[in-house]
């Protein structure tokens, strides 16, 4: 999974998460609109944010002898292209593990990164930085095709040898995980070339001495480069290649099946008779003599002082990409933020690296976007963002839904002056304004192939200025604002061109077998830039030449073609930029990379290490564009539209969620769903439970479209506790029925429809209809008709009846989550059903509201807000019902219940321990809570006072007339006798029928499970009132005694 920046969604865990997403849409349709049954604890009680199709695909099949390739129109073009590449891939990879796949690999392929998002192959996978996937279940590749065509080339060859190493050690028999550089780093090196920023953090690894031991390594190498596991990865396996061959490989590859599934012994040991630490042994040695001729190239220390942000006094780590001030004072910064886990962008001082300010403080949502555009495998050879001339805005990109904005933000204010959606291209990146400020250039997509583009900030009016078949990047205007300079890649090399504006003449800058990035103007006949070129006047050792190919500065003078090269870095420098400095020399600044962290250093341009002509490295000359080993010429025959439920398969293993109420009862539920290749249409069974209750449903899902619907059939029964007097028996009854006789079920039996349409990631809008049979009653036969023999149950709660209800429902969701839950933000649902009466069917209607505030305070402390009401009215109306875990701390699970009810929530959550070491391993960290809830839940028959400060005489209810044997006795008509105290007056503010607690409690995680243990503590907020009205059961001290409860669940 080819990424940057940030950490690649595991396989697992995108699958994981999409079954979870597919149960809750199943259970949103049981438990909300089409069923009324929204009472039952869930173990994730989110709404959820928006998985969106912007884009409405038709799908054909085209077919070649070791793929299905599927593809729409807009990809009929590049059809054969890629299927050569795919062909050339399976070749290749075929022959150096002698090793063939049984099956033809699906290969999913979208025409654009935008696209690439919207799969729902494994929802969520395709985030911004993961260039591709492969899932190893149904042997699937997923990858846009807008990359240069050998940088394609390159992808497919990862992702195909993913699908080989699936094959070879098959990931649903393991016991263990196969190590991240294993998969990662066998799929880059097949892939055959290395990145120059790849190749640098493995050199600056080497000789920095921080390489981990590779046989203990499971995931990522700690420190802030996630891509330096893939790069070790890569290392290791053309380590294992110099040593034993390529048959040393699959041995290895074969002796680690027999290791992780079982049986086998050690994979480093049968592979290649060494011991795990005399292999590690042997790779660091490796390295180091791989490296040696580097071991005294410059340090970041050679050059000053570091710029970047200490992570230690300040929470940003590294700057990734930097931009100057007109003045020089300042530069933008664009950071990772540690905190907020996003990225920043700050101004620090050019002087003595400062933070002046963080122009998008906070998290990204409160500024009306996703995040801000991180640029994938160019990273930062190209720029990021880009000054006004005047100096007092900050161009950037970033993510609004499916499209992409330009934003020009005031740095002294730090508002957004001026948003401008790129709707007509696709990944628009690197801005840079024209001299005036009227005009931004930057690169973009359009139908696939990369060019350069402005946009007038006064029209918002977009023009494509190169129009070609290169992948051109990296504008910057020349100082007259008569020519851009950018980036294109010919020949497999990032070249320099330059674009004149008024006759659009091209002209190739600079040449060679070597890499430039994006250029800065120095002065007008003069650019700085960074290149992987060497001295071509020095000849170089080729093995050491292959380790070389690292950025440094160089600077190109435009009207001789001198080249002049100022740094020569053992890790590398990038990003280059010119800084005024009143008077004086102009200073460059840059990014330095070293012991795997980015910095920023400046040097003064005085005598450079080597001189150079343009032409020493080459001249113009014909383009060489990429071409695979093995072409393809289509086959008309091999293409089909492909079946709505064509190759439906078993979506791997079913997911079990597992939880426990305060009350012992314990709750979960799985699925087992069949889609298709696409995970467009599912056909799952989902069954749950609580306690002895069960649910079952089959559902069909159609995820292809923005408006997404699910058709369900199930059988639910649910349960409550039905120990409320006066309602669902006489009140005389209640010494003699105990909370665990009087469950109550309901049992729902039918059919329902739901259909959901987002408006933005943030906000949908549902829909359901159901059919379907209702039974309410006790659970306890004996009860049931002990009530019916007296006459005793006086009024008509449990229903029984066909209902036809109809919802609509409005979702937002704004919440910025953590391992432990909420963090930020606010989510609220606002629902509407109605059962008209059709025949003799039953006839309601009802409103749920829940509204959830949360407000972060430090840097993982939360104070979490929630108010949820609830009215159902009409001939048969509904009921709620709640109490327990997250919803009432302090009382029995599911201890409310009313056709009216309203609860609400303030807890103050914050950490204690990030992490414990226990007898049983490492658990998740330890969290606390101080918590305090207020509600109630009534009938209409009943008189209801929620709080009251007036005076009233009650006469409490002491005991019931016993027998000599001290057992409750009743009377002839089943009715108990009940012995009154004196006559009480009670005074004073209260809770007269509603109900408050608060308490503090400890969270951690178990197993992957969230376990609470909260202490309790009840109240009415008047003794005098409780002493009263609890009198039979001791009082207020009995009342207000301190309750304990484990659960386990999410918090709300």
């Amino acid at each position: 999974m080819p990424m940057r920046v940030l950490p690649p969604l595991h396989t697992a865990v995108g699958r994981l998460a999409r079954r979870f997403w597919l149960v809750a849409l199943i259970a949103m349709a049981l438990l909300g609109h089409a069923a009324p049954t929204t009472g039952q604890t869930p173990f994730v009680p989110y709404f959820g944010k928006n998985n969106i199709h912007y884009d409405t695909f038709d799908w054909r099949i085209y077919t070649t002898d070791h793929f299905e390739i599927y593809y729409y129109a807009e990809i009929e073009r590049h059809l054969e292209r890629i299927a050569g590449y795919a062909e050339s891939a399976y070749e290749k990879v075929s022959s150096d593990l002698k090793h063939d796949l049984s099956f033809k690999v699906p290969m999913i392929l979208f025409k654009t990164h935008s696209e690439f998002e919207q799969q729902n192959v494994i929802p969520g996978a395709a985030q911004e930085g993961v260039g591709a996937f492969a899932e190893p279940f149904r042997q699937r590749m997923v990858l846009p095709i807008d990359d240069p065509p050998d940088r394609l080339y390159g992808l497919i060859v990862h992702e195909l040898t993913h699908q080989f190493e699936f094959d070879i050690i098959p990931q649903g028999l393991i016991r263990r995980s196969v190590p991240l550089w294993v998969n990662e780093g066998l799929s880059d090196f097949e892939r055959g070339d290395w990145e120059p920023l790849d190749l640098m953090s493995v050199r600056d690894a080497a000789v920095a001495d921080i390489v981990p031991k590779m046989t203990k390594l499971e995931g990522y190498v700690p420190g802030g480069n996630v891509r330096l596991v893939y790069n070790l990865g890569h290392a290791l396996f053309e380590f294992i290649e110099a040593r034993w061959g390529k048959e040393g490989i699959r041995q290895f590859m074969f002796a680690l099946r027999k290791s992780v599934i079982g049986g086998g012994e050690d994979a480093y040991e049968e592979a290649f008779r060494m011991k795990p630490d005399e292999f590690d042994q042997a790779f660091d040695r490796y390295l180091k003599d791989r490296f040696k001729p580097f071991r005294d190239k410059e340090r970041p220390a050679d050059y000053g002082r570091d710029l970047a942000p200490n992570q230690e006094k300040t929470p940003y780590a590294e700057a990734l990409t930097i931009a100057p001030s007109p003045s020089g004072d300042l530069l933008a910064v664009v950071t990772v933020n540690q905190k907020d886990r996003e990225l920043d962008i700050i101004l620090v001082s050019s002087k003595d690296g400062e933070v002046v300010r963080n122009l998008t403080r906070g998290f990204d949502k409160n500024y009306g976007f996703s995040h801000i555009v991180q640029i994938g495998g160019r990273y930062n050879t190209v720029p990021w963002m880009a000054w006004s001339p005047k100096g007092d805005r900050l161009a950037f990109f970033v993510r609004t839904e499916k499209e992409r904005t330009l934003i020009i933000q005031n740095v002294l204010t730090s508002k957004i002056e001026l948003r401008v959606p790129m709707k007509s291209v696709d990944e628009p990146e690197s801005p840079a304004f024209s001299p005036d400020g009227r005009v931004v250039a930057f690169s973009a997509l359009r139908g696939g192939t990369g060019d350069i583009f402005t946009a007038n900030l006064e029209t918002n009016e977009v023009v494509n200025l190169t129009t070609d078949e290169f992948a051109d990047y990296g504008p910057t205007f020349s100082p007259d604002g008569r020519s851009i300079l950018y980036l294109a890649r010919i020949s497999g090399n990032q070249k320099l061109f330059r674009l004149e504006l008024d006759t659009k003449k091209k002209t190739q800058l600079t040449f060679g077998t070597h890499d430039d990035t994006t250029a800065q103007f120095i002065d007008e006949r003069t650019v700085v830039f960074s290149s992987t070129a060497t001295d071509p006047a020095i000849a170089l050792d080729p093995n050491v030449a292959k380790n070389g190919n690292i950025y440094n500065i160089w600077t190109l003078d435009l009207q001789n073609g001198e080249l002049r090269q100022y740094t020569d870095a053992l890790g590398g420098n990038v990003a280059p930029i010119v800084l005024k400095d009143g008077d004086r020399n102009q200073r460059i600044g840059f990014v330095s990379y070293y012991k795997g962290s980015y910095g920023i250093h400046t040097l003064e341009r005085k005598e450079p290490l080597h001189t150079a002509a343009s032409a020493d490295f080459g001249a113009p000359g014909p383009v060489i564009d990429f071409q695979a080993p093995v072409s393809h010429a289509l086959i008309t025959a091999n293409a089909r539209k492909k079946g709505t439920f064509e190759k439906l398969f078993l979506e791997g293993r079913p997911p079990v969620n597992v939880g426990v109420t305060n009350n012992g009862d314990v709750f979960g539920g799985t699925q087992i769903s069949f889609g298709d290749v696409l995970g467009d249409q599912q056909f799952s069974v989902f069954a749950a439970s609580i306690a002895q209750y069960r649910t079952y449903a089959f559902a069909w899902t159609n995820l292809s479209r923005r408006f997404q619907f699910s058709l369900q059939a199930f059988s639910q029964t649910q349960f409550f506790y039905g120990a409320l007097e006066n309602v669902f028996y006489d009140p005389s009854l209640a010494p003699l029925i105990g909370r665990d006789q009087a469950v109550g079920t309901r049992t729902i039996q039918g059919g329902s429809a739901y259909a959901s349409y987002p408006f933005s990631r943030y906000r949908r809008v549902e829909f359901s209809a159901g059919a379907y049979q209702l039974n309410e009653q006790f659970s306890e036969q004996g009860l049931q008709e002990y009530l019916d023999l007296y006459g005793l149950q006086p009024q008509s709660i449990f229903r029984s009846g066909m209902l036809v209800p109809f919802g609509v429902a409005f979702i937002q969701e704004t919440t910025v989550f953590r391992e432990f839950g909420p963090l930020a933000g606010s989510t609220m649902r606002l629902g509407y059903d109605v059962a008209p009466k059709i025949g003799s069917s039953l006839s309601r209607q009802t409103v749920d509201a829940d509204a959830r505030y949360y407000q972060r305070l430090a840097s993982s402390g939360v104070l979490a807000l929630r108010l949820r009401g609830f009215k159902s009215f009409g001939a048969y109306p509904d009921y709620t019902y709640f109490g327990g875990n997250s919803e009432m701390r302090g009382y029995d699970y599911l201890s409310f219940i009313g056709q009216n009810a309203v609860f609400a929530n303030a807890e103050l959550r914050f950490p204690i321990i990030e992490a414990a070491l226990t007898p049983i391993g490492v658990i998740g960290g330890i969290r606390g809570v101080f918590f305090a809830n207020v509600g109630a839940g009534w009938f209409p028959s009943e008189p209801f006072t929620f709080v009251t400060s007036s005076s009233e005489t009650i006469q409490p209810i002491v005991d019931y007339q016993r027998n000599a044997l001290g057992q409750i006795v009743t009377d002839a008509t089943g009715r108990t006798t009940p012995i009154y105290g004196p006559p009480t007056t009670v005074s004073g503010f209260r809770l007269k029928d509603g109900r408050a607690s608060y308490g503090l409690g400890l969270e951690t995680f178990a197993l992957g499970f969230p376990i609470h243990f909260d202490w309790a503590w009840r109240t009415l907020l008047n003794k005098g009132w409780e002493d009263a009205l609890f009198a039979f059961e001791g009082g207020s001290a009995s009342f207000r005694k301190p309750r304990f409860a484990v659960w386990i669940g999410y918090d709300f």
